[in-house]
């Protein structure tokens, strides 16, 4: 899928308030709609063209114990698999969007906007 396409697929999706919830249990905070959005569309994990990999709902829920990052006490919640252990988080504490390297733990690229990252 190419990155304009999931874009508009997750413009166009419809907020699942259950699936929301899950995460807002999980890491204990309320999310802007268009992560709420990203959530709702995460049903499985997508590829895009650029070798990003949308993490699913579940790999969302389990990032912590499968990545061994402390996602939750680092206000972080993962969404993109870059590749190279990189990763495109929200920090729900700053509210904004980021790269995140799981290895260094070491925030980069900061964004207001979730599309700029994935770009």
């Amino acid at each position: 899928m190419t990155k304009a396409d999931y874009l508009t697929k997750v413009a166009d999706t419809k907020i699942d308030a259950a699936k929301v919830d899950e995460i807002n249990k999980i890491y204990g905070t309320d999310l802007p709609d268009e992560l709420k959005r990203i959530i709702s569309a995460a049903e499985e994990s997508i590829f895009l063209d650029s070798d990003y990999r949308i993490l699913s709902v579940d790999e969302i829920k389990n990032a912590s114990k499968e990545l061994h990052v402390d996602f939750k006490d680092s206000d972080l919640i993962p969404l993109v698999d870059c590749g190279e252990n990189d990763f495109i988080v929200y920090n729900f504490k700053t509210k904004t969007w980021s790269k995140f390297n799981i290895i260094d733990e070491a925030i980069f690229k900061k964004s207001d906007s979730f599309e700029s990252l994935l770009k």
